[in-house]
């Protein structure tokens, strides 16, 4: 196959690397290959600011796979747009495992900020078509390391925040039994209203504000409300925005939380490598709902690594075509 325009970007996130080779068709995004593979970087090294020796290991072995992957569409590693997030920004050792990384896997990694990141994403729910262009909107973004919190208006970014409190760390913070006890859940939820303080004051700002969730976690979870309660339902894959009502979210929200790992494993539609930290990110998601009322949850399949895509390469703002 030739390259014919193909462009590809990866995704390095601490707890899923994923990989995206997409062209621009009559100004839509056509999409040839999405790859998500669990790999999990941060693990046992968030809390003392390291990369383990382990989770480098599993990271090449991840882009190794990637490279094969992007030899059908005659792109080089080392044209891959590769873009690592918070467990290599907070590491001291982040620079040596993107050395690294490169001599053994020949892919070149921008480690981006917070900042970077939360923009990266907004382009990306911008493309997906999930923003309401007449209302203001919070946008969350659960990754493994932190998660990115974006206040817009339609398409007109407002305020936009990261912080390091990603579903990896919370779950090593407070996810060490499991099921996780009523205890850890309410301190959990203490921690993140202390935490998200800046969010609590930007959202106090106005009186109606529709929550919009992206990728990982609220995939997993419109997967669920298919397969578990509305099997008519399109696959959320083929579609870049849909709509999780909160009755459905409560619902999956009583079944998941008191489950063990491996209950969550085999529940309908539930995507394994977020088996792990649905808990702690239901948790997340269940106190935004309450701050904001939320009716209904907006959820973009899109996030950083369309956003990378669409602000380089298209030119009108359109979903997959």
């Amino acid at each position: 196959m030739e390259n014919s325009g193909w462009q590809a970007v990866a995704d390095l996130g601490t707890n899923t690397f994923q990989l995206l080779v997409a062209r621009l068709v009559d100004g839509k995004m056509e999409i040839g290959l999405n790859l998500k593979t669990g790999v999990q970087i941060g693990k046992f090294g968030l809390s003392n600011r390291k990369i383990t020796d382990e989770g480098l290991q599993r990271a090449k072995m991840a882009l190794l796979d990637f490279g094969r992957a992007l030899q059908s569409f005659e792109i080089h590693p080392s044209a891959c747009k590769a873009l690592a997030t918070s467990a290599f920004r907070s590491a001291e050792n982040g620079k040596m495992a993107v050395d690294f990384l490169f001599f053994e896997t020949g892919f070149s990694i921008e480690i981006i900020d917070g900042i970077a990141e939360a923009q990266l994403i907004f382009n990306g729910v911008t493309a997906s078509g999930a923003l309401d262009q007449k209302k203001h909107s919070l946008i969350l973004d659960i990754g493994g390391g932190s998660v990115e919190f974006i206040l817009c208006q339609g398409v007109h970014k407002i305020w936009a925040q990261s912080f390091e409190i990603g579903g990896l760390r919370l779950l090593e913070k407070f996810h060490q039994i499991d099921p996780i006890p009523h205890q850890s859940q309410m301190e959990l939820k203490q921690f993140l209203l202390n935490q998200l303080q800046p969010v609590w004051i930007q959202i106090a700002k106005y009186q109606s504000i529709n929550l919009i969730g992206c990728s990982g976690s609220f995939d997993t979870l419109v997967e669920m409300q298919r397969q578990y309660l509305k099997p008519e339902q399109k696959s959320s894959e083929t579609q870049p925005s849909l709509v999780l009502k909160m009755a459905d979210f409560e619902v999956l929200a009583h079944k998941i939380i008191p489950s063990k790992l491996a209950e969550r494993l085999l529940m309908d539609g539930m995507i394994p490598l977020r088996a792990e930290m649905m808990v702690v990110a239901i948790l997340v998601i269940q106190l935004l709902t309450e701050k904001l009322n939320s009716e209904e949850i907006r959820v973009s399949t899109f996030s950083l690594k369309e956003g990378w895509f669409w602000s380089n390469f298209a030119t009108k703002k359109s979903p997959l075509g």
